[in-house]
């Protein structure tokens, strides 16, 4: 679960943007608290919502960012809508709005259950609402309130990425990364950050012993090189920023059809690299061998990200199956590469029929 500090603004537009998800079905709105003076209207329009925030932050002239606009999200469906809201307002009272008017709305166009949370920077005595570090204090706030450790949880995670193997400083960091850790090097120690606070440090002797230690694995390598060299006829690796506008740590990392999709099935991440702002390279974690892979090693970035306008294959439940000859791929576990192939091929015509005996079935091992 996190939260979020989105856009700000002097002309709420945090406003028009939840009222259009509304009138479009894709949100809800689920709270309406401290606007006293629109309780005399049937239906209050977004306009009417936006004078008010606009009229009660007026009394300050100081505060020049009024608008909060806040969001809070859990994985997929583990909050329901009503518990998301009850949070909600424990949150803004924690972080000094409850007396302020505030809206709350329920978005449901995402895989991931979320809230948007609109008020003002200032309330009706004219005070502005503290701003200092809020978005450190809003997550230590959200925190409290559901009983997370964060700093428990980077140990445990920063513990679990020093059992995987890898070859070099870039590699370990490009792990942290997908566990969700930003970090820097300072002091002979390697610094966990997340929520906006460094939470964890590792003694980077511990890291370069792992470095010293860790022998590559040729079988797992070529593991790897033969499922992207399947994969890639089903999707592309092409990197792709997320559309989010307001989301800081989505908006600044790549994904890929065929990242999505290798996680999906075989536990395996692709994490892109950036420079000058564009995708420059990346690195394959194999999560089942607990290894890290240069991505090269793997495939060419070239081929990585090529175009893939026509797939040559699909997933069918748990097989693959290929549009031209019926060819069907299966996964299995096999020491420690973990993930081999094997094929069973047969005609489209007997692929069609139920009636045909299994000895016109052709097997061939990968």
């Amino acid at each position: 679960m996190i939260v979020e500090f989105l856009s700000t603004s002097n002309k709420f537009s945090a406003v028009s943007y939840n009222g259009d998800k509304l009138s479009s079905g894709r949100a809800e709105l689920l709270c309406v608290k401290n606007f006293q003076s629109l309780q005399v209207l049937r239906k209050p329009r977004v306009a009417d919502y936006k004078a008010y925030l606009r009229m009660i932050g007026s009394l300050n002239p100081k505060v020049k960012n009024k608008q909060l606009h806040v969001s809070i999200s859990v994985e997929k469906s583990k909050c329901d809508k009503h518990a998301l809201m009850q949070l909600g307002e424990k949150w803004l009272e924690k972080m000094g709005y409850s007396n302020n008017p505030y809206l709350i709305y329920f978005h449901k166009d995402t895989a991931n259950n979320h809230i948007h949370m609109v008020s003002v920077r200032v309330d009706k005595n004219r005070k502005a609402i503290p701003s200092r570090y809020e978005k450190l204090r809003g997550t230590m706030a959200l925190h409290d309130l559901i009983g997370f450790d964060a700093v428990a949880q980077a140990k445990s995670d920063a513990n679990k990425a020093l059992t995987y193997g890898f070859s070099n400083i870039d590699q370990f960091v490009a792990l942290l990364k997908c566990l969700g850790y930003s970090s820097y090097l300072r002091n002979s120690s390697l610094h966990l950050v997340r929520h906006h606070r460094t939470l964890h440090s590792i003694d980077l002797h511990l890291i370069n012993n792992l470095i010293g230690r860790y022998q590559p694995s040729q079988t797992a390598q070529r593991a790897l090189q033969g499922i992207f060299n399947m994969f890639l006829k089903i999707a592309a690796g092409e990197p792709k920023r997320h559309p989010s506008f307001w989301h800081s740590y989505l908006k600044n990392n790549y994904k890929s059809d065929l990242g999505n999709l290798l996680s999906e099935k075989l536990n395996i991440n692709i994490v892109y690299h950036r420079k000058n702002k564009e995708a420059s390279g990346f690195t394959v974690i194999n999560h089942n061998t607990r290894r890290v892979h240069q991505g090269e090693d793997i495939v060419e970035f070239d081929k990585l990200v090529r175009r893939l306008d026509r797939p040559e294959a699909f997933f069918d439940g748990e097989v693959i199956r290929f549009y031209e000859n019926g060819e069907v791929i299966r996964f299995y576990e096999n020491g420690d590469a973990k993930i081999k192939v094997w094929q069973e091929t047969f005609s489209k015509q007997s692929s069609l029929r139920n009636d045909e005996p299994e000895d016109k079935y052709r097997k061939r091992g990968r």
